[in-house]
């Protein structure tokens, strides 16, 4: 192995070093009275927003794209099965019956502009606090902010929906009609393979943009990539406890937003997780330097290797 392969290894261990020693911390972070208040506070309020958010995804989606919208009502479906983990299909067939009602588009335009700002208001909070950010914005301020950054968030989720549908459209048109099992298999690893990516980036966003302060984007992105990654894990693991809770029991009828709140309460802590990785520096991007030329050093070439290629261009021509 060479000095440089070994360098860059010892580099990529110090990495791993560093990060475990900031886990502890964070973790310790999760016990705290805090961080499970604003927890619950962003679970119920996200409770809230995800139908809405779901109608208008819905209605974006027949509106932008008519002729497509029956493969992207059915990316949308399929990443809704893989991220909630219960009443399903129930939300999704209420989702697509009442997205079509104008009444519906209008209040749900509503309830996301409030809930989303139940959403970010406890997490600008709680991030400003892991950062040592002392003064929170105004209500004002903040619900500007929650309303900009639940546009974002819509338009990664509509992107990678987009995404996945054209890739979903192209295996159709590629494999005959009756290979349904392939077609549906790789539709799932499209919204996998798109849902992934967009979720690193909400998170990235929320992370750089919703503290009130100055926040360094290479400090921000490795956190919000850890963060993303563990959503993916908590995604399939959640379901498999779900046996072992039995909400149907307790709670009968309200077994399923019992489930979501609960799942969207993990979710929550997830992500304040992240946030103090990112806070304490989990992993800093190098910095790129690059070197311009000199309009010197430009012309000293020029006159190095121009007359050499303007030469050899002249003999071309002659033989």
């Amino acid at each position: 192995m060479s000095a440089r392969w070994r360098a860059l290894v010892r580099y990529q261990w110090e990495l791993v070093r560093d990060t475990g020693r900031l886990l502890g911390p964070s973790a310790r972070m999760l016990t705290t009275t805090e961080a499970h208040t604003y927890a619950y506070s962003v679970s119920a309020n996200f409770l809230l927003a995800s139908l809405p958010f779901l109608f208008l995804l819905l209605w974006i989606s027949r509106q932008a794209l008519p002729s497509l919208f029956a493969t992207q009502q059915a990316v949308i479906g399929q990443m809704v099965a893989n991220y909630l983990p219960a009443g399903q299909q129930r939300i999704m067939a209420d989702a697509s019956r009442l997205a079509s009602r104008h009444t519906v588009q209008i209040f749900s335009i509503v309830m996301l502009a409030i809930s989303s700002s139940g959403v970010f208001l406890p997490l600008e909070v709680a991030l400003n606090s892991i950062w040592g950010f002392k003064r929170n914005r105004s209500y004002l301020a903040n619900g500007a902010v929650s309303l900009g950054l639940a546009v974002a968030c819509g338009v990664i989720a509509y992107a990678s929906v987009l995404a996945a549908s054209l890739c979903a459209a192209l295996a159709k048109f590629v494999f005959p009609i009756a290979w349904t099992g392939v077609t549906g298999a790789l539709t799932s690893f499209f919204v996998t393979l798109f849902s992934v990516p967009a979720a690193i980036t909400v998170f990235f966003i929320i992370y750089w943009k919703l503290p009130n302060g100055n926040v360094p984007a290479a400090q921000v992105f490795p956190a919000a990539l850890y963060a993303g990654l563990l959503a993916e894990a908590f995604k399939t693991v959640f379901p498999w406890l779900l046996p072992w809770l039995d909400f149907p029991s307790v709670y009968a009828s309200l077994a399923i937003p019992v489930t979501l709140l609960v799942w969207g309460y993990g979710g929550a802590l997830l992500l304040l997780f992240g946030a103090s990785l990112s806070a304490r520096g989990v992993a800093r991007l190098p910095a790129l330097h690059i070197k311009l030329p000199h309009y010197a050093e430009l012309r000293a070439w020029y006159l190095t290797h121009g007359h050499k290629s303007e030469a050899a261009a002249a003999a071309a021509k002659q033989s």
